[in-house]
């Protein structure tokens, strides 16, 4: 499965949501050093991720973003774009273009500040750039 080890993903998480490394070191009582080292290696790993799965499926790689988690890719053969998510507690998730996106991305979405609307349409739109 494309998940993250559960510690680094609660890190990651937290900054995702917009808490300083400070503040997730003194809320998980780690140093500031291990919540730096951590969301390190969850970009890579999740770079790896999103990286790993479009080269299988031959995407093209449309845009990466680690610290929300989430990649924008095109499939040629369905002319369709492809998005890809990190969900926590699930790992990567993928959803085609003009599919239904379920209430729990939206949710994660909305939480993690990457759209301030509960809509697939403006959450497409914003993973595009």
């Amino acid at each position: 499965m494309f998940k993250l080890p559960d510690r680094m993903e609660e890190i990651w998480l937290m900054k995702a949501k917009g808490f300083r490394e400070i503040e997730i070191a003194d809320a998980l009582g780690i140093s500031r050093q291990a919540v730096n080292k951590s969301l390190r290696d969850a970009k890579a790993k999740l770079f790896e991720m999103f990286l790993g799965l479009a080269e299988v499926f031959g995407f093209e790689v449309i845009r990466v973003n680690v610290e929300k988690g989430f990649m924008v890719a095109h499939s040629e053969e369905l002319k369709k774009r492809v998005y890809f998510f990190y969900v926590p507690k699930m790992g990567v998730r993928a959803f085609f273009e003009g599919s239904k996106v379920p209430n729990y991305l939206l949710k994660h979405a909305l939480e993690i500040k990457i759209t301030k609307d509960l809509s697939s349409e403006v959450l497409f739109e914003v993973v595009e750039g």
